[in-house]
């Protein structure tokens, strides 16, 4: 077991844009060397310009094994470890009932939402399992010998999910199906690597100024409009993506060692 004298490191992908941007720029902002990871390498390295520590921009297709496998593979033979990893990368596609839905953007939202996650999970665990677990503090735990810090931790991660995660939303189905199935898949290994030292949480944003939620209401039909407004919050208000940029940098730290197989919800009171 080691102390932490060096620079932790985060994966983030969907690192392109939006939260995933956004978060990136905040752990370069508390000293964590990034990996920034995008299916549009180009957009990835635009986020890699914004930072103020060491990093690399990778492309990948989060729902095919060989890419992300290729992914981690990167992050280690650059910097050594993960010590943190959020997975962002997500999509929406069209917006209709389910009778009218079609079978295969069902497919393709599951397979980037869920099955990618699920994909980035096997891979930044099995190389966090690997790692050699780290205490960042020893003196702050010494007189807990069982608290989480103290007997070390070989990474954490976060997964996206929504507040689609934890509702039905009209003309949403194959969205609302991915961000449940990402909760199911978040709290499965918490539990399954707790004792490992790896935590596994989530974060379930409502609307938040990101291209994503442009190009939803661009698409959705009149009806489900306002659902993105800022008039429903009471904020008054849609969430800025560096909001929850903060609470996924959060869960990552060390603020919280017990924290695992949780949601946080940010939804600015809805």
């Amino acid at each position: 077991m080691a102390t932490n004298t060096r620079k932790p490191v985060a994966m983030v992908t969907g690192g392109g844009s939006g939260i995933g941007r956004a978060t990136a720029v905040r752990f370069a902002e508390l000293g964590y060397s990034c990996v920034v990871a995008d299916i549009d390498e180009q957009s990835a390295k635009e986020t890699l310009g914004m930072l103020q520590t060491p990093g690399i921009a990778v492309q990948v297709d989060v729902t095919m094994a060989t890419s992300v496998e290729a992914m981690v593979t990167a992050a280690v033979q650059r910097f050594g470890r993960i010590d943190c990893a959020f997975n962002s990368a997500g999509i929406m596609v069209s917006y209709a009932k389910i009778a009218d839905q079609q079978e295969e953007e069902f497919d393709r939202v599951m397979g980037i939402n869920a099955k990618g996650v699920w994909l980035c999970l096997k891979y930044e665990i099995a190389q966090m399992l690997q790692q050699e677990p780290v205490v960042s503090n020893p003196a702050r735990w010494a007189d807990k010998p069982d608290v989480c810090r103290f007997r070390g931790v070989r990474g954490s991660i976060v997964n996206a999910s929504s507040i689609a995660g934890l509702g039905g939303y009209h003309y949403n189905s194959p969205y609302c199906a991915s961000k449940w199935a990402v909760l199911g898949i978040t709290q499965t290994a918490a539990v399954e690597y707790a004792k490992d030292g790896i935590r596994v949480n989530a974060v379930c944003p409502a609307a938040t100024d990101t291209p994503m939620l442009n190009r939803f209401k661009e698409k959705c039909p009149p009806a489900l409009r306002s659902a993105a407004g800022a008039k429903k919050y009471p904020f008054g208000r849609i969430a800025a993506p560096e909001e929850i940029a903060e609470a996924v940098c959060w869960l990552c730290s060390d603020a919280c060692p017990f924290t695992t197989g949780e949601h946080l919800k940010i939804a600015g009171g809805m």
